[in-house]
Parts: structure tokens; sequence; C-alpha cells
């Protein structure tokens, strides 16, 4: 038989269909062996930085990821067009149940049932697979003296190929040891397995059926992707500085878009390189001319100012304020050294935690200035459409901005239409959710086949999908932070901080592990509040993404999300991979987002597993916090209930010894821990 092959979406191809694994299409079933791509280049080296980062959380690596953790293999973005598979080759008759093998490529697919004549062969529905992500086909033993003329499959218990010849005595128990080759027959990786597991990695195969959940799940991370806009705009020199006087808001922008802010940017300073060359022509010409020198200034001075007119002179005079504001607190030492960075980084020295930091927060405003290039709506601009077209459903949605600045802690939220969002899978287990007791493997680059020239050298492929999307964009306050973390003895009296978003800023500090510490580690002081405020906001989003799943047609599965802790703010998008209605997620913003903040207060501070899940689980479980692990970014750890309600924290409570940070009663002073959404700080 020929080998067969299907076009599927990329998102399919993403997220089902791996090379190794088995899946079921309108022709059949195939075994998936190779994937057509072609190679994409224009994707940012940030890309490739934030994949080695999450290869941080994982114990073990298969040798391709390793490799490329180590900084000797490169990874190749590739985007994936369709599948080649091959047929399972098992057959087995729907009246009889004779085997047959279908050899490729010597049998006639068509062809009845050698024993009854029967026209239907079915393919027999199981494959061996095993936890370490390996899926083959299964393969009939024949009987030695009549092959596979009189064999059947017997089900049950103990499943065996057996003869029906009458006397003979073939019965071959159908079992497949796992492969020497694989990482779980190492030593180090077997003891270390057994330890986080409390159990042996099997030995042993499994017979599975093919309409189970395939074994493989892909690893991906999810990224904001740039705009052109926001490209040209990241390139300006003051581009970070101007994104960080808006974040602490010095300066207030209310243009339509980067391009408006690209040339307010462009007056104030030097401009990019080609500004820079045009300016030098500029003078050249002008010299030629027989200019002089006074006049040449004279003509740039007018020049400048006819330029800082067209870019709109008030606003441009507002964000030269806002930015010699930076010199009084020394802000931009927040921003670091890019290049001091990089520079660092190729002597392979390790950065510092500040330097961490200021990564982090440049890598958080740009993904803040692509959403400034977007189609948006704020509440209160929605409110002010609402009312205008004598919409009822104004008065819904002004009671929800009501709620959320009184007592959920959110100043604004913002409907998205087109955010543009980049899945990158870089590979795939299944041993366990944890990071510490999962093994993760490169995709293997036998089974991608690239359109034009192939990689060189060590290369692990990495498939990518593009989409654009809806998404909700909350930012919560700051002020209200700061007067949580004070009711906690976590901060100083509010009244003495003048600029709360600049204090929480000089606090942050790099979260970008997925999984990230668990509440049973002992954290560093200079650690407790970043992470603190990241996990009650990190808890916050999963409640919110499971009050939209209740208020809307999108399920759990069909939401992500997107963290940007630093700038106290979250993004909770669809992700198409699923089910997809434009236009959902607006729906809901404009109907039901009061009922979901209803229940945010009134539903979801219980959880059907307390007091279990509050005292020993530190109030985080699958009946209340938990999503699906392709949802959440942090691996479902550090979360709590607790956080946002409040309650107890001591580390005894009658012998139950509690699994909240050890050391927060001692650092708040009190058993009892005040949360964000506790009514006495509304």
């Amino acid at each position: 038989m020929s080998k067969q092959s299907r076009t599927f979406s990329k998102g399919k191809v993403l997220h089902s269909v791996e090379p190794g694994s088995v899946v079921t299409i309108p022709f059949g079933t195939i075994e998936v062996n190779r994937h057509f791509a072609r190679r994409v280049v224009d994707l940012s080296k940030d890309v490739e930085e934030a994949v080695r980062q999450e290869l941080t959380r994982w114990k073990h690596l298969d040798a391709q990821m390793e490799a490329f953790r180590r900084h000797t293999a490169e990874f190749v973005p590739v985007l994936t067009k369709s599948v080649n598979g091959r047929r399972l080759k098992a057959r087995e008759c729907a009246n009889c149940g004779a085997i047959r093998y279908k050899d490729q490529g010597n049998s006639d697919p068509d062809a009845p049932c050698h024993q009854c004549k029967h026209p239907t062969l079915n393919e027999i529905p199981f494959v061996f697979a095993h936890a370490d992500g390996t899926m083959l086909q299964l393969y009939p033993t024949p009987c030695s003296q009549h092959s596979y003329d009189y064999l059947v499959k017997e089900r049950g218990v103990y499943p065996r190929w057996r003869c029906k010849v009458s006397g003979c005595t073939h019965a071959a128990p159908i079992v497949r040891p796992l492969s020497p080759q694989s990482i779980m027959k190492r030593t180090e990786v077997f003891h270390a397995i057994e330890s986080a597991t409390g159990n042996s990695p099997n030995p042993m195969m499994r017979l599975t059926t093919i309409s189970d959940n395939k074994l493989q799940v892909v690893h991906s991370i999810s990224r904001v992707n740039p705009t052109s806009n926001v490209e040209k705009f990241i390139a300006l020199p003051d581009s970070l500085h101007t994104l960080l006087a808006i974040h602490l808001e010095y300066f207030n922008f209310q243009g339509e878009n980067l391009s408006q802010l690209t040339e307010i940017i462009r007056v104030l300073g030097k401009g990019t390189e080609a500004d820079q060359k045009k300016l030098e022509q500029t003078i050249e010409t002008l010299k030629l001319m027989n200019f002089s020198e006074e006049k040449i200034k004279e003509f740039l001075a007018i020049n400048h100012n006819v330029q800082e007119r067209d870019a709109g002179g008030t606003v441009v005079a507002e964000l030269r304020k806002a930015l010699a504001r930076f010199s009084e607190n020394n802000a931009l030492q927040l921003l670091g050294d890019a290049q001091a960075e990089r520079e660092t980084r190729d002597r392979k020295e390790n950065l510092t935690s500040a330097q961490k930091n200021a990564g982090t927060l440049r890598e958080q405003l740009s993904d803040r200035a692509v959403l400034m290039d977007l189609q948006r709506e704020s509440l209160d601009d929605a409110v002010k459409r609402l009312s205008n077209i004598d919409s009822p459903f104004h008065i819904n949605l002004s009671a929800a901005g009501s709620l959320m600045r009184k007592s959920l802690g959110i100043s604004q939220v913002t409907i998205l239409q087109d955010l543009p969002v980049l899945h990158l899978a870089y590979g795939y287990t299944r041993l366990s959710h944890k990071p510490e007791a999962a093994v993760l493997w490169a995709f293997d680059k036998n089974h991608f086949d690239l359109a034009g020239e192939a990689p060189k050298g060590n290369w692990i492929p990495m498939p990518i999908y593009k989409l654009k999307t809806e998404a909700l964009f909350f930012q919560f306050d700051a002020k209200r932070i700061v007067k949580w973390l004070h009711a906690n003895n976590l901060a100083p009296d509010p009244a003495t901080i003048a600029e709360p978003t600049f204090w929480l800023l000089q606090h942050q500090s790099e979260i970008t592990s997925r999984s990230g510490p668990a509440f049973e580690d002992r954290l560093s002081p200079a650690f407790l509040i970043p992470w603190l405020v990241g996990s009650a906001l990190h808890s916050a989003n999963h409640l919110l993404i499971k009050a939209i799943a209740d208020q809307s047609s999108f399920g759990e599965t069909a939401i992500s999300e997107h963290l940007l802790l630093s700038l106290n703010q979250t993004i909770i998008f669809v992700n198409r991979l699923q089910e997809f209605s434009l236009g959902g997620l607006k729906t809901f913003f404009e109907q039901r987002l009061d009922q979901a903040f209803k229940s945010l207060l009134q539903e979801r501070g219980d959880c059907m597993f307390d007091p279990d899940c509050e005292e020993r689980l530190g109030g985080a479980c699958a009946g209340c916090l938990h999503l699906p692990e392709v949802v959440c970014r942090l691996f479902n750890n550090a979360l709590s209930r607790i956080l946002l309600y409040g309650g107890e924290i001591g580390t005894n409570m009658e012998g139950v010894e509690k699994t909240l940070w050890p050391d927060l009663a001692s650092v708040v002073k009190s058993d009892q821990f005040i949360g964000l959404w506790d009514s006495r700080l509304d």
C-alpha cells in the first residue's frame, strides 16, 4: 500500500498530531511519521531565549534539549503544513476475527477475509504506548507453523495472539518492553522519578486503544506577537522610557495607535538610525549650499519646531515633562542595560537578579506596547457607546465597573479584538505534570521535511502557530495592592507612599518559570512581596477564567492566559485551538461581565473540598483554582484563595500542618491573612 497523507490545520498538527502518534482521520487510522514544514525566519531571538528560560524548570531533558539549553543546538521555528502517515497494518475480520497483517505494498487493501470471505477488515484499534512519549504500531506475532492464516486476537485481562488450528499451541502474549534507548533506562533518571512520584517507571509499554487521549502532551509557551508598528516603535531609543512613563501615569497618552506615539518620540529624541542619517544628509546639503553654521542651526531649530507642532505640540511638551521626572527618582535604573546583559550572556556568565528583573520588565513593557496598537475598547468607553445607542446592557457594564473598582482591585478592563499570539511548541512529555518528575523530549528533526534549505548542524524543530484572537486585558490597581500588603504588615502605610505603582516596580522580581516555588518552599524576604502579589493576581486570573467559562459559550480549555505580573496586568484570550466563535468574548464583556464579577465575590471563596483544600492544600485544588495544564502558564502552582479571600495561615492547626508558606505567619505577625478582596479594603 502506498503511503497516504492528509492536510490538517496548523493548530491541529501542532497540538494533536505529532510524529509517532496515532490518529484517526476520515479515511482511516494512520501512524504519523513525517511533517511537511517551512522554516520561519522572521522571529525574534528573544523567543529563543524565552524557551531556554522555560527549560530551567525541567529536571530531565533528552540529549537534544540538553544541547539546546547549553547553546550547542539551534532551534528552527517551522510552520507545519501537512502530515504524512501510514495506515495501521494489523487488520481483523469483522465476522470471524481472523487476523491479516497488511505488509505495506504487498497486500490489496480491499481484499476480503482469507477465511470467511467477509468484505470488511477492521484496523485493530490498539497501539503500544509508554509514558516517556513513545507510541508504536501493534504488530501480530505469527504462528511458526501457520503464519497469519489462522491467527486471532484474544481479548481479556491478558490479551494474546492465538492460532486456531486444531492441536496448535501457539499463544503469544501481546507485550512489548520499553526500548533500551529510552531515557527512563538511565539509572539517575529512574531513581529521581521513583523518588519524586513514589513509583518506578514501567519497563513495559502499555497496550492502549487509539481512542485514548494520546500520551504525548505538547509543551509550549504563548507569546504576544509584536506587530510591525511595535517593531518600529521599540527601535526608538526612548520607547521603553515612554512606556514606563505611561505605566507610572506620568504621561497620559490618549492616541489611537502607536504610530502617533512614534512621531512624538521622534521629535523628542534622536530618532532611529535612519532618522539620524537623514539629518546628517540635510546638514551636508545645507553646507554645500554655503549656509553658515548659524543659518544651519536656525534652519534645524525651525524644522524641529514644525515637526513638534505636527506631532502635537502640547502632547510633546507633556511627554518631555514626564521623562524629566525620571531623573528625580532614578526610575530608569529599573530598565537596566540591555547591551550589558547581552555581553554578560555572551561571556557565559550568570545575570544578576537586578539584570533579570530589568529584562523581564523590558519584555513586559514591549508586550504592553502591542496592546496599544490593537483594536480595543475600555470598559468606560464601552459604557458610553452602549448608552448612546440606548442599549440596556450599559447598565450591566456600568455596574461591573463599579464593582471591580470598589471590591476587586481592578482599575480597568479592556476588550481587545485582534490580539496577535504566537504559540511555540518546544517538545513533549507525559510522565507527570510535575516538572521534577517529567522528561522533556525535543521534537524529532528526522520527522520534519523542511521546504528549502535544511538547517545545518544540530537543530531542533520548533512548530509555531500564529493567530489573532479576542482577549480581555485587566489592569489591577496598585493602590489597592499596596493597601492590601499594608493590612498584612508587608508594606508601609499607603499614606507615606506617594507613587504606589513605582513602589511595586521597585519590589518586582523575575517570575518566568511556569512552575515557580510551591507554597511549602521557604522564600527569601526579597522575593516574598513580588511572589505574593504575583500569586494573588494569578489566582484572580484563574477565577476570572472560570467565571468567563461559566457565563459564556467558552469552555475552560478554550481560554488561555498571558501574565504581565511586573505591571500588575493579566490577559485572558481565546486560544482558538478549540472551537471559536468570533465576537463571543465581546458579547460576554458587554452583557455578562457584571455577573462574572459578582460570582467572584459571592460564590468562589469556598471550595467543595474544604476544609481539606483550605487547611492542607493552601486553598487551591482542582475543585476551585486549578485549570487544565494547557491553560495555566505557571502549572497550577503558587495559587491560593487565601490570598484573595483571606483565611488562617497558621503552620499547624489541630494537628494538621499547613502547606501555605511556613514563614508567612511570622512575617505578617498573625495567623489570619487579609485577602485582596476582603471588604475591609473597599
